[in-house]
């Protein structure tokens, strides 16, 4: 069956309120069983919308749900579930233990955030919705729409199971902070393929923020651009996340494409980056880290059995690994990594990103980062790098870096290494506290 919004009310002129005609063809269709709620071409004014199981809500081409400007018009959803961090959650379009719940269509879901909010105006900002969030909910699907313009989080995956996101273009303001594409947070079984993102904050973002599991996930086919992380796991961890591969992707104007953080004491393992091209700025595109949130209480996890196979990077950049004395990166593989050097390696007053604000960070901690070398590896017991060129596009004769600097990594394999002539006084590969390297 097929419920029209403009039947019960709703209406398209981009200035009257629709939301609650929206709302009533959507309980009208739970109410018969299920079917489709057709929102047809139109701008729809709205507030907070509630979908129910076994709906597709189908936006036309020309359809656009706006989220209305009006703090009212958002109900509180719950608390945010970070930890001890104030504040609460409201959204455009929420759903909240349903299942078989879909969106689609060449239709726009718009939050109404298309303008910059600088980090010291948006902690003071507390009505800052979400565009779509959902909590405990099976068999979603979300195919072909348009996201764009949240306020906050753009897709929020709470405990969520059978997700499929397929063909989806997402777009954020550049200067707008916390304003991340997919968040699946303690998810299982998630397919996320064919997407094109360009955001303000993460695009895609791996966590488990209320201790749940975040296992079965495989992102694929997608176009990526960030001003912070491209694919990421962490900060907000507390639960196992596992079972990851992220494949066949485009990574473009981004600040950190690849990362991996650990805060608060989680596990990370079986984690796949493999066939990726990356454009990217920052000089550590990838990292790999364990540092707790609050150093004087730390909740130390663990990172293992992680592989970077077939990626090539073009930047100035390089790759940083840091585990914990007790608690080392495990069994690491690089594997057929190009990188086309094209600036100047920055020793000089930088530090390690650290991927999130809500950090107490220990003020005798070293910093290793000062060390020009293409890999900086600390604390970690099984490395393998194959097939690492490092080729230096830079045009300048001499090359600004040594290939390794390793501290305290035990079981390395180093094989197939290329790598440009250095300037004197560089050591090849730097080696402290090392064992068993081949």
């Amino acid at each position: 069956m097929i419920f029209d919004v403009v039947q019960f009310g709703a209406s398209g002129n981009g200035t009257d309120l629709s939301h609650e005609g929206i709302q009533q063809a959507i309980d009208a269709c739970a109410e018969a069983g299920g079917g489709t709620v057709y929102v047809p071409a139109g701008t729809y004014l709205c507030g907070t919308l509630h979908l129910k199981s076994n709906i597709n809500m189908h936006l036309e081409q020309g359809a656009v749900i706006l989220g209305a400007d009006d703090a009212a018009l958002y109900p509180e959803i719950c608390k945010t579930p970070y930890g001890n961090l104030p504040g609460q959650i409201q959204a455009l379009i929420w759903a909240d233990n349903v299942s078989n719940v879909t969106i689609t269509g060449q239709g726009i879901v718009d939050g109404g955030g298309n303008s910059p909010l600088a980090p010291s105006d948006a902690v003071h900002v507390r009505f800052r919705p979400a565009l779509i969030f959902y909590r405990d909910c099976r068999n979603v699907k979300f195919l072909d729409v348009t996201l764009q313009y949240s306020c906050f989080w753009t897709l929020h995956l709470l405990r969520c199971s059978d997700v499929l996101v397929r063909g989806m273009t997402i777009v954020a303001h550049r200067e707008r902070i916390n304003t991340d594409g997919i968040d699946p947070d303690g998810c299982r079984n998630v397919i996320i393929s064919d997407c094109h993102m360009k955001t303000g904050d993460d695009c895609i973002v791996i966590k488990s923020t209320e201790g749940d599991v975040c296992e079965n996930i495989t992102i694929t086919n997608c176009i990526l651009s960030s001003r912070h992380a491209a694919l990421k796991l962490g900060t907000e961890a507390i639960g196992a996340i596992r079972n990851i591969t992220f494949n066949n992707c485009i990574i473009n104007h981004t600040n950190v494409a690849l990362a991996l953080y650990m805060k608060d004491g989680s596990s990370y393992e079986n984690i796949i980056f493999s066939n990726m091209v990356v454009e990217a700025y920052n000089e550590f595109p990838v990292v790999i880290d364990i540092t707790p949130r609050y150093y004087k209480e730390p909740a130390i996890g663990t990172i293992r059995s992680i592989i970077f196979d077939n990626i090539m990077f073009t930047g100035k950049g390089r790759m940083y690994i840091e585990g914990a004395m007790d608690a080392p990166v495990s069994d690491i593989s690089l594997r057929n990594i190009t990188w086309n050097i094209t600036g100047k390696c920055k020793t000089d007053g930088i530090k390690k990103p650290d991927g999130a604000r809500r950090i107490e960070i220990d003020p005798n901690r070293a910093n290793y980062v000062v060390h020009p070398y293409q890999l900086i590896a600390v604390h970690v017991n099984g490395l393998f790098v194959s097939n690492w060129k490092v080729l230096n596009r830079t045009g300048e004769m001499w090359f600004d870096r040594g290939p390794f600097y390793l501290l305290s990594a035990d079981d390395v394999t180093l094989e197939h290494i290329r790598h440009p002539e250095i300037v004197s006084g560089l050591d090849t590969v730097k080696l402290i506290e090392c064992n068993r390297q081949e």
